[in-house]
């Protein structure tokens, strides 16, 4: 029992340090955390048939597994600071599609225009939007279509800016001088997405992750052959 402890706690000082060196904030780096945890089994493994029978060893190893599993699946965020999720919604197609897995972290984090994040709601709810508008823009709904600071962004403009000269019809328009701290997030199939512009901007305080990495799995578990590796959501 305490050589399975032992190894546990190896096993929770070797997911903190995925958090304190942020392996997993670089796409070449990302695989090697699970490289990592492999070669801890092996080796823990090798270790247990040396000292102990072989069934012996096969019952430590599984037993760990189960406690590394446990482990990941109570809180992944809290430990490694990164988390897993499948997106379950087309509001962000087609950057983000149904079934998709994506991979985001949970700390020291920059908000960025452009970029993807993960937030809760006036609600309370989870969603995973675009943010296009920050502190003291000025944003203006159209429609389905948002202004910030007299330009357009839609996935159409790769979510840059396009200047315009007149806006169009907005006589149902919304307008939204940002506070210091709030945000104003889109999904980018906008006319398929409830974000922002039937809510309101999001409080910084609200945003809890920043999602960085997408890949997708077959039905049975394996990588489609045109996926070689993760995809970035924004560069």
């Amino acid at each position: 029992m305490k050589n399975i402890l032992c190894k546990a706690l190896i096993i929770l000082i070797y997911l903190y340090s995925i958090r304190l060196f942020e392996l997993g904030s670089n796409l070449y780096s990302f695989p090697y955390i699970f490289y990592g945890l492999a070669i801890l089994f092996v080796i823990f493994f090798i270790t247990d048939l040396i000292r102990v029978k072989k069934r012996n060893a096969l019952l430590s190893s599984l037993s760990l597994s189960i406690i590394t599993i446990s482990i990941l699946s109570i809180n992944l965020p809290l430990m490694t600071g990164y988390s897993f999720d499948i997106s379950v919604t087309k509001s962000n197609w087609p950057t983000i599609s149904s079934n998709d897995y994506i991979i985001s972290k949970h700390f020291d984090f920059s908000l960025d225009k452009g970029a993807m994040y993960g937030f809760k709601n006036a609600q309370g709810d989870l969603h995973r939007k675009r943010l296009i508008a920050g502190p003291n823009d000025r944003v203006q709904i159209c429609g389905d279509l948002v202004y910030v600071n007299g330009f357009t962004r839609n996935i159409t403009t790769n979510w840059k800016a396009q200047e315009l000269n007149t806006y169009k019809d907005c006589s149902n328009d919304s307008t939204y001088r940002l506070k210091e701290d709030q945000y104003f997030l889109v999904g980018d199939n906008f006319t398929n997405s409830h974000d922002s512009r039937h809510y309101g901007p999001v409080k910084r305080k609200d945003i809890v992750a920043h999602s960085l990495y997408k890949f997708q799995l077959n039905q049975d578990g394996s990588a489609p052959e045109k996926q070689t590796s993760l995809t970035v959501i924004f560069e």
